[in-house]
């Protein structure tokens, strides 16, 4: 296709602290820029992205807004809105980096600014999954349909939305999305290189906003039943969030405190040394829009123990490339634990079939070329 030169409304982006959805715009926009497209990235207030990116092709913009707690999201809003404009004689169409807040910026932009919009749709529920309210700020949970609305809004002004999962495309189409295409998350193969070689026995290791989607709670009331026949096991915590509090407290509870590490939240480029070497990773997620950290590790070999819900199931398939089990049920969730560890050649098996779907699906420059394509169809109008 022809150089187009696209507007990428990214929020706050942290080098240090790189999730899921993060990753994938970082990627993508390494990849387009490479491929010859100008990229001109509009962040927050923090600056220091511009060191994620080494080419010429890219400008990282600082939209600036004051922030409030529990309303950073409507600050950048309001500011992003006013401020992106100004570059509006040097933009072809724009892209939103998720639902809430990019694409309620988009949405607002294209009609402002008369570009057209592709969105990328990680979980269109995060508004109401991943958002967790304390003390005062509870009271504005019955409000929560307004921020609905205004997810429903952005989806309908969406010219494309690519949906990073089976489950994220539904959950789209019933939010009032016009047109979409699938476009997962992917990894960098040559990052997470498929290992083979010695691990700790019997550590489980997770990495996960500590928030209720994520289940980590269950992951810490499974730990006695591992620790029944395994009382050297290991379960480490990579993340922080509300929730920490809470599992602290129930650790020390359950007198598991020795077995508990909680890590805090370490860079993107830490989390590979950590899963390659761990015997199992494990998140036993109530949601999920996708899960990038799932891929991760199978590409470097480590089993996977999770739940059937959302976009898992795109990419886990019991006994085959990993292992599920029901959401909220600890018991189960210890027993696949356990048969990871007493299993050697059945596991080996799984992880061979997990790093071949992860070879076949989820590398970046297939996942580039697919939002390239999203981008012709949007500008030759064939949408």
């Amino acid at each position: 296709m022809k150089k187009v030169s696209v507007g990428v409304i990214c929020a706050d982006l942290n080098p240090d602290d790189l999730g899921g959805a993060e990753v994938h715009i970082v990627e993508v926009v390494r990849e387009l820029a490479e491929r010859g497209h100008k990229v001109h990235l509009f962040v927050g207030n923090e600056i220091r992205a511009k060191m994620l990116f080494e080419s010429e092709n890219v400008e990282v913009h600082s939209v600036k807004y004051k922030k409030r707690k529990n309303l950073n999201s409507l600050a950048f809003i309001r500011a992003a809105v006013k401020q992106i404009p100004r570059y509006g004689e040097k933009l072809d169409l724009l892209h939103a980096k998720q639902v809430y807040p990019q694409a309620v910026v988009g949405a607002k932009l294209k009609r402002k600014m008369g570009l057209p919009l592709y969105v990328t749709v990680q979980n269109p529920l995060a508004y109401k999954e991943e958002l967790v309210l304390k003390g005062v700020m509870k009271l504005l949970t019955p409000f929560l349909w307004v921020l609905g609305g205004a997810c429903k809004r952005a989806l309908r002004a969406a010219d494309i939305c690519g949906c990073v999962s089976e489950y994220s495309e539904k959950n789209a189409v019933k939010m009032g999305a016009k047109k979409t295409v699938r476009v997962p998350n992917g990894i960098d193969l040559s990052r997470f290189e498929f290992y083979s070689g010695k691990r700790n026995r019997f550590e489980i290791v997770t990495t996960s906003t500590l928030i209720p989607r994520n289940g980590i709670d269950t992951l810490v009331e499974a730990m006695p039943g591992v620790l029944g026949e395994y009382p050297s096991a290991k379960l480490k915590i990579a993340g922080e969030g509300p929730m920490e509090a809470q599992l602290r407290a129930r650790v020390k509870q359950l007198k598991i405190a020795k077995n508990v590490d909680f890590l805090g939240t370490l860079r993107h480029s830490e989390i590979p040394e950590l899963v390659r070497e761990a015997h199992v990773y494990c998140r036993p997620s109530r949601f999920e829009g996708f899960g990038v950290s799932f891929i991760e590790a199978m590409a470097l070999g480590t089993p996977v123990v999770t739940c059937p819900v959302g976009g898992i199931v795109d990419f886990v398939t019991d006994g085959e490339t990993g292992m599920l089990v029901p959401p909220d049920d600890a018991k189960d969730l210890s027993r696949a634990i356990r048969f990871v560890f007493e299993h050697e050649e059945a596991t080996m098996a799984i992880v061979k079939k997990a790093r071949d779907l992860v070879e076949e699906r989820y590398e970046w420059k297939r996942i580039a070329g697919l939002v390239e394509n999203a981008y012709e169809k949007i500008l030759s109008k064939g949408v």
